[in-house]
């Protein structure tokens, strides 16, 4: 491991790009994590030295909340190599953002766009013009503030480039700046409006295919109003974003604090509508992986999780509205069952794996209307449907039609979705799926067994039979070996990865470059996915000293365990001050947050012979309501406050429920004791069935966990035979 003065490990490397590498570090020292950007330089020339020194000195005097702060610089005296030492950074720069959400809403793009320019004016007073002002240098903290990189670099970088004295990106630079100007802090307000532009509309204000076309057009060409591309942004907004491209530096507005104040004022106006834009810009599309770009001075992460298997060829898009671009995998032969042979048998550790875990993204009623965010749903019907999910009466089904994805499976992981698409996994193949039509974009064979995938923060996360969490993207980011067997879904939450293990401990591990923050040892056996709630990591422990623990997930500080129970082998829910668990004594128990008191607890009956590692299910909070299901075939709705029982779901024969999935005023379950796999939608409020349809297939009881996917007007489930979409709104099945 490369160490800087004696004291700055580098621990992972993140990106490299115009001006140098980032990597993410450690502070021997203070025992921090640090961000290290490495500079080129040449040996034989001291001036070039002092100018860093002098510009990253004064740089770094700033203090304001929207600048990164640099701790440290310095200059390896094996190399040469210059560094500075920053403020690590959880979260991601707004080019990553562009290219893998796209434009934000306007709200958004306006909100950031105000605290960027209250930074930019904060250094102006102070003397210090950024002189490279570009999305890459503009980072979006899990927290949602902005922070600006790398003032006083660009000056450095044009002085150390003997053949150039062009300092900036061209995409954002000032017209004046191409009369070798060094620029002033109306040159960045220039920059800062090409940046607000490409916000709004998702493309610089010029388009061109080469440098000398495009300081053709900063001199020349007049840039079009973000409204003309993008119907919803406010005139007055255009305004603003056109008097900062004005031509001339006395056209534009006087200063940072001065279009700060005119932000905040256009925040304070209802936003209208969204609409569309009129031609998707490139940056909604995705970027394929060779894309010429500089990679993000921060941490943030590649545009697609899908990215993150071996690749070969870029798919086309598929035909309808935009999506990023999906990328077809190539790896070492798939070995699926082919129709007419055996499938696989799981092995023990598999089914071990899918019994204990607890469907973390169907945990909580804030996550169902994530998951409901990525589509539209069909209007409920006013009445039961059929027991086949045809709809009655004949008429015409509204909402998106079914399709039928057929692979030979042996207990598949519920899907998870991203940008467009779906992945699930058997353990030995990871497929991915266009999430409207189900065509297969995707499919990779792994060298180790796996178990559930997270698809969290433009990353792909899972844990592998021999204890390693893997997180991909791009290609495979990092690897981190815990020390046994981890269970079920890993917890994702601003910037980190939480699990627990079998060998004892619970683990919060950063997303982007796979760094151990803490561990929590237990003493006990870990068999429980975490959920993480108001910076408070709640996950169950087994063995001799069980319970439902809460820890920080700052430092993994233990704030409470509550003890009644016994051992907790399923996901807890977060509501309202409360955390919602299930035991092995067939109880759910409802517990204050805050102090792990308990508030309520409300047995669940279990049949003689049920093994409690499956039963009951995990629970699930949608509004005050807290569904579960029992062991005793059937499916409960408790108030959230009291406990008290608002209605039962029992179809009066075999029935074991999975974990139910809450959206738009409904349930939704699987059979998981029915051998044809039947999916029931339950209206929420009094639990009257409005539609059930078979799969065809069994969705294994050990899947207890595996709650349907709601997405697109559409209801996802694994089984034996694959995965399948069904309108959500009737219950049709695929022909």
């Amino acid at each position: 491991m490369r160490v800087l003065a004696g004291r700055y490990e580098l621990a992972a490397f993140v990106g490299r790009g115009g001006m140098g590498e980032v990597w993410a570090g450690r502070d021997r020292v203070i025992g921090r994590h640090v961000a290290v950007k490495l500079l080129p330089h040449n040996q034989g020339d001291p001036s070039g030295a002092e100018l860093f020194f002098r510009e990253a000195r004064t740089a770094g005097g700033l203090n304001h909340r929207g600048v990164v702060t640099v701790h440290d610089m310095g200059q390896d005296p094996a190399d040469g190599t210059l560094f500075l030492v920053m403020e690590y950074i959880e979260g991601r720069d707004l080019a990553a953002v562009l290219r893998q959400d796209g434009p934000p809403p306007v709200a958004d793009a306006v909100g950031w766009a105000a605290q960027g320019a209250a930074a930019l004016a904060a250094a102006h007073a102070a003397g210090i013009v950024h002189r490279d002002l570009k999305p890459a240098n503009l980072m979006l903290t899990t927290g949602g503030e902005i922070k600006i990189l790398d003032f006083g670099i660009a000056r450095y970088m044009a002085a150390s480039d003997k053949s150039s004295k062009v300092m900036g990106t061209l995409a954002y630079m000032a017209p004046e700046r191409f009369d070798e100007q060094s620029g002033d802090a109306r040159s960045d307000l220039y920059a800062f409006g090409c940046v607000l532009h490409e916000l709004l509309t998702g493309s610089t204000p010029f388009e061109a295919t080469g440098p000398v076309a495009m300081m053709t057009a900063h001199l020349n060409k007049a840039p079009a109003a973000p409204g003309t591309l993008r119907p919803d942004v406010p005139p007055a907004l255009d305004a603003l974003v056109l008097s900062l491209l004005a031509k001339s530096p006395r056209d534009r507005p006087a200063s940072a604090s001065e279009v700060h104040d005119a932000l905040r004022a256009l925040a304070a106006v209802p936003a209208a509508e969204p609409v569309a834009p009129a031609s998707p810009p490139p940056a909604a599309l995705g970027a394929p992986d060779d894309l010429p770009a500089e990679p993000p001075p921060g941490f943030g992460p590649s545009p697609d999780p899908l990215h993150s298997l071996p690749t070969e060829t870029a798919a086309a898009p598929p035909p309808g509205p935009p999506r990023p671009i999906a990328t077809a995998m190539a790896a070492d032969p798939v070995a699926t069952a082919e129709e007419g042979q055996e499938p696989r048998h799981p092995s023990r550790r598999r089914a071990l794996w899918l019994g204990l875990g607890a469907a973390a993204l169907a945990a909580t009623g804030t996550t169902a209307a994530l998951l409901s965010r990525d589509g539209n749903h069909g209007t409920p019907s006013a009445g039961p449907g059929s027991n086949t999910g045809a709809p009655s009466g004949g008429k015409p089904s509204p909402g998106p039609r079914g399709w039928r994805f057929e692979a030979k499976t042996v207990l598949p992981t519920p899907p998870v979705l991203s940008a467009g698409t779906l992945r699930f996994t058997d353990g030995h193949t990871i497929y991915g799926l266009d999430a409207l039509t189900g065509a297969e974009q995707a499919q990779v064979a792994v060298t180790k067994e796996v178990g559930e995938l997270t698809a969290a923060e433009g990353m792909l996360f899972f844990a592998d039979s021999d204890g390693k969490v893997h997180g991909r993207s791009g290609s495979e980011r990092w690897v981190f070996a815990a020390g046994d067997f981890i269970p079920g879904r890993l917890a994702v939450s601003k910037g980190r990865v939480f699990f627990g293990s079998k060998d004892g401990k619970i683990y919060a591990v950063d997303a982007n470059a796979g760094m151990e923050f803490w561990n929590f040892p237990t003493g006990d056996k870990v068999f429980c996915a975490p959920t993480v709630a108001e910076e408070t990591v709640y996950i169950g422990v087994a063995g001799t000293e069980p319970g439902l623990y809460a820890l920080s997930t700052v430092d993994g500080r233990k704030k409470w365990a509550f003890r009644e129970g016994g051992l907790y082998f399923k996901t807890p829910a977060v509501a309202d001050g409360l955390v919602f668990a299930t035991a092995n004594d067939d109880t759910l128990y409802a517990v204050d947050t805050a102090t792990g008191a308990k508030r309520w607890s409300v047995p669940l009956k279990r049949e003689a012979g049920a093994d409690p590692w499956f039963r009951p299910s995990p629970p699930v909070v949608a509004g005050d309501t807290v569904y579960v299901g029992g062991g005793d075939k059937a499916l409960h709705a408790l108030d959230a406050k009291t406990g008290a029982k608002k209605w039962t779901y029992d179809i009066n024969g075999p029935f074991i429920p999975s974990t139910p999935t809450v959206v738009d005023g409904r349930v939704y379950v699987a059979d998981l004791e029915d051998m044809y796999g039947t999916v029931y939608a339950l209206d929420a409020t009094d639990g009257f069935q409005k539609w059930t349809a078979r799969t065809g297939a069994r969705i294994h009881a050990q899947n207890m966990w595996n709650a349907p996917l709601i997405a697109n007007g559409l209801v996802y489930v694994t089984n034996e035979n694959g995965l399948l979409a069904i309108n959500a709104t009737t219950g049709d099945l695929p022909a």
